[in-house]
């Protein structure tokens, strides 16, 4: 099928899920949560086009950057349903990916998954799962898009112990796949990041005011690699959190805490030391609101004798209403990798150092109605290493992006 005829198919399923969906929204109880009733059924349809503009450094490379014009399409849908006192729910999404000159970048992206919710009062248990197929690049220090295939299997339980008070248990199992012809700078992918994770966490959870929760969390994970088990590692953590409800005026979450990370074979360095994640959105001054999100933990890399790196990043958006719908927007961000070597090597392990990307930028937002968000934003990014010069670029890229539909829950 050509690409033209794609687009034109992409274009006319979108037009169909607005259309024929906007008729059913006066029938939501609900409309917050953007539910289109059906039935028994809620629908939740979302839309969004992203990225699509002028990506100025198509590969990150540092000399003789390509050019090419770019856009993402991703339909989503999440279906559930409440017979009695379970809700069951079904999400399936695509990504559909279009470089105009490079098309081996191309690619069609699909996720899918399912969760089980038990309100039995006192308890609340619940099950989930996701899986998908995938190109997007893993992180910031790769820059293939290579296939991969991440799988999320979770269950756990929810127990009402006080009337401010909650314990909540989950067992967690992650794994990802690569590709076995997926490779970046000569390293097979499959070979270092095929990983199984699995992870045991128990949450105490305390209410302390109806918008703001406190929550300590203890976890046990074990991370095993069966094409390098070099690489395997059980580790635990403890992190006091603080939870915001979406109705207040600081909404999200936010955690910073300890962890300790046990290599076990001599040759994988420990690690032992703070670390942090939480992404908060505070209003203020009725017209203006920052959102920040922020990591600090451990990451493991594609190269075989820096096995892994400590991750710390931050990112800001500050949005300014400006005259009805329209939005003003500032952008800002940095994130650093600090590489720990092999220990034990019979070959010369490579200096440490570290990379760091830098980004900052400028745009305009304006909400079309309560369901449809257009954003223009002209962003640049620098990646500089402290560690192997071959690893900087330099990228500015021009960007739009339309969301419509309801948000992920």
């Amino acid at each position: 099928m050509s690409g033209r005829r794609i687009l034109g198919l992409l274009g006319a399923a979108a037009a169909a899920l607005v259309f024929a969906a906007a008729p059913a929204r006066a029938q939501s109880p609900d409309a917050d949560r953007q539910a289109v009733r059906v039935g028994p059924f809620e629908l939740r349809p979302r839309l969004s086009i992203t990225n699509a503009g002028i990506d100025n450094n198509v590969f990150n490379e540092r000399v003789n950057p390509k050019r090419d014009f770019t856009f993402m399409v991703a339909p989503e849908l999440e279906v559930a349903l409440h017979p009695g006192r379970l809700r069951l729910a079904y999400t399936s999404g695509s990504e559909f990916v279009y470089f105009r000159k490079y098309v081996d970048e191309r690619s069609v992206n699909r996720n899918f998954g399912g969760r089980v919710d038990l309100d039995l009062n006192v308890l609340k248990p619940f099950a989930s799962f996701s899986t998908g197929q995938t190109s997007a690049r893993p992180n910031a220090e790769i820059d293939v898009r290579a296939r991969h295939r991440p799988r999320v299997f979770t269950a756990g339980t929810r127990l009402k112990i006080a009337s401010r008070t909650e314990m909540v248990f989950t067992a967690r199992e992650a794994s990802d796949v690569f590709d076995d012809t997926a490779q970046f700078r000569g390293v097979p992918l499959a070979r270092t990041l095929d990983e199984t994770d699995r992870s045991y966490v128990t949450a105490l959870n305390v209410a302390l005011t109806p918008i703001t929760t406190a929550g300590l969390v203890v976890s046990r994970e074990t991370q095993r690699f069966p094409r390098s088990p070099v690489r395997d590692a059980d580790s635990w953590k403890i992190a006091p959190t603080l939870t915001f409800s979406p109705l207040g005026l600081v909404t999200g979450s936010a955690s910073v805490g300890y962890r300790a990370f046990n290599g076990l074979d001599p040759s994988l360095p420990d690690y032992s030391g703070i670390v942090a994640a939480g992404a908060i959105g505070i209003q203020f001054v009725g017209r203006y609101k920052l959102d920040t999100s922020f990591t600090r933990d451990i990451r493991y890399s594609y190269e075989e004798l820096l096995p892994y790196y400590l991750l710390s990043g931050v990112r800001s958006v500050l949005a300014a209403q400006a005259i009805g719908m329209l939005e003003l927007r500032l952008l800002g961000g940095r994130e650093s990798m600090d590489y720990r070597a092999a220990g034990v090597s019979v070959v010369p392990v490579p200096a440490l150092g570290s990379d760091t990307l830098t980004s900052y930028g400028a745009g305009v937002g304006y909400r079309v109605g309560d369901r449809a968000r257009i954003v223009v934003d002209v962003e640049l990014l620098h990646r500089a290493s402290t560690r192997d010069l071959s690893r900087e670029y330099s990228n500015h890229r021009i960007v739009a992006s339309l969301t419509w539909g309801a948000l992920n829950r």
